[in-house]
């Protein structure tokens, strides 16, 4: 029996088009609520971490200044990511900007749980 090739890691960094920080807030329950088939090994594009891009470091009592996204993702091609990321809301909502987004083939020496 063949076994399937091993899958790539993905580094993706994506910033937030400018102004946008209010829409990212509108949309972003969306967001999480369409992330679980997106968790799970066989996804077409699996993500393995992911978060928030920061204007700043975080500080107690300021709010974030999130600028942006980042992920971790296993996908047999840079195509399947792209695919992926297209059908999120964030981009459906126009919050990511396309034009500066960043996706790096990676192989990762640990990744702590």
């Amino acid at each position: 029996m063949a076994t399937a090739p091993p899958r790539q890691e993905w580094l993706v960094v994506i910033p937030d088009q400018e102004g946008m920080f209010d829409k990212r807030m509108e949309v972003r329950p969306q967001h999480f609520k369409e992330l679980p088939p997106k968790l799970e090994d066989s996804a077409p594009c699996a993500y393995k971490a992911g978060g928030a891009l920061l204007e700043d470091p975080i500080k107690e009592g300021v709010d974030l200044k999130i600028n942006g996204s980042f992920l971790l993702a296993t996908a047999e091609t840079k195509e399947d990511v792209i695919k992926t990321l297209k059908e999120d809301i964030y981009t459906k909502s126009g919050v990511w900007d396309w034009n500066k987004i960043q996706i790096h083939p990676i192989k990762s020496a640990f990744i702590r749980p």
